[in-house]
């Protein structure tokens, strides 16, 4: 009869042990990433060379922000974070570029609405934060992104489409 108590007993504790576990678990991805204030302004246009992402035009964020949100990731997933180098959020695409902008609008009139929308002083907003895993074969990665509020972009954006329509001779 003892030996019946202890075994339930002793499955009951796991029991209980597992479910403390999967709800810590649950509640650290769960949580808002932290993120400093002063990671989320200063970001610069570049007009990279070549990137991952066939940007034409991007902004590349404080470098603080990559550690920041690495430093994050780890602690939460315990996962070691390698950055696109450098990092880059594309504004315009090479294809997009090549299609529409090459030969109707000069690339110095596109990085000057750029910086008339204010990209380079804006301070972003991130709401959230995603992952997607890839299984390749042999591996299996996670690409972590993010979501930001960014007025500054679709003001350009905006910009960009008027200036196209005006050198096109759109009404």
């Amino acid at each position: 009869m003892s030996r019946l108590v202890k075994v339930v007993v002793a499955v009951a504790a796991l029991g209980v042990l597992a479910v403390l576990f999967v709800r810590s678990a649950q509640s650290s991805r769960e949580t808002p990433f932290i993120v400093e204030q002063g990671s989320l302004a200063g970001w610069t246009l570049v007009r990279p060379d070549a990137d991952a992402q066939g940007s034409w035009l991007a902004l590349s964020p404080p470098a603080s922000l990559a550690a920041s949100l690495g430093r994050e990731i780890f602690r939460r997933a315990g996962e070691s974070v390698h950055y696109p180098a450098p990092p880059l959020m594309p504004l315009l695409l090479h294809t997009e570029f090549d299609r529409a902008f090459a030969g109707a609008v000069p690339p110095d009139d596109i990085v000057s609405l750029a910086r008339s929308a204010g990209l380079e002083s804006a301070a972003f907003t991130p709401r959230c934060m995603g992952t997607r895993r890839l299984s390749e074969p042999g591996a299996t990665r996670g690409v972590y992104f993010l979501l930001f509020d960014a007025p500054a972009f679709t003001r350009f954006r905006q910009q960009l489409v008027e200036r196209l329509g005006a050198a096109r001779g759109d009404a």
